[in-house]
């Protein structure tokens, strides 16, 4: 009797050695998986830190969104005029890197809205989108062109401010993309209403720049091309 309690008890006491082992293995386990993604939380969000700082031609599409004539000439943050050729450098800068665009359209007078002329040579029947819903990322035609691309950086050109352009940086934000505003290639009615579009992009994490920076980031030696065709939109940009 003596024997068989000795060995139930060193037989309980193996099972529980057993089963306490097999605890602390679960929770290494687990500390190395929590470990493993965290550490892949961080990769992800340096690169999304990164992207905020480093323009890569390969990485970037190019949306410009409501650039209509007769909308752009109620624009009172940006003359018409000076909009529409510094919009037009940007569809010349995207053009130069061999960067997609999309040309956003919208109903004027009952029927796709024309684009102004300075985006005329950039603009096809396959990258110009007519919608009628005002966040381009509520439309699925535009979302997949987009997703097409591959990139995962946008800059936004448009008319107005605190429609076009935000909406188009909020939905680009919400699905995972890096967002650039360059800030003498959009217009608005109101420079109050302007300032505090720009401010909601920003604070959701828009970076809010100029039409040279962007173009210098992406083609910074001047002396060849790109770079020589980039140099020459930034001399030519409207201030």
């Amino acid at each position: 009797m003596n024997n068989q309690n000795y060995l139930q008890r060193c037989g309980a006491l193996l099972s529980a050695i057993l089963v306490a082992s097999a605890l602390l293995t679960n929770a290494h386990a687990v500390e190395v998986n929590s470990a493993l993604n965290k550490q892949h939380e961080l990769t992800e969000s340096t690169k999304l830190s990164s992207a905020k700082y480093n323009l890569d031609p390969k990485d970037v599409i190019f949306i410009f969104a409501d650039l209509h004539p007769d909308l752009i000439a109620t624009s009172n943050t940006m003359s018409p005029d000076a909009l529409a050729k510094n919009a037009g450098g940007l569809a010349k800068v995207a053009h130069a890197i061999s960067a997609p665009s999309l040309f956003l359209t919208v109903p004027r007078n009952g029927k796709p809205g024309e684009l102004i002329k300075e985006l005329k040579p950039y603009a096809n029947n396959e990258n110009t989108i007519y919608r009628l819903n005002a966040d381009p990322f509520q439309v699925n035609e535009i979302v997949d062109a987009i997703k097409k691309t591959n990139r995962k950086t946008i800059i936004v050109s448009g008319y107005t401010a605190e429609v076009a352009v935000t909406l188009t940086a909020l939905g680009g934000l919400r699905n995972g993309y890096n967002i650039y505003i360059p800030v003498d290639c959009i217009g608005n009615r109101s420079l109050r209403t302007e300032q505090a579009a720009l401010a909601r992009a920003e604070q959701a994490g828009a970076v809010v720049t100029s039409l040279a920076s962007v173009a210098a980031q992406l083609a910074p030696d001047f002396s060849k091309e790109p770079g020589t065709t980039i140099l020459s939109v930034i001399l030519d940009a409207q201030l």
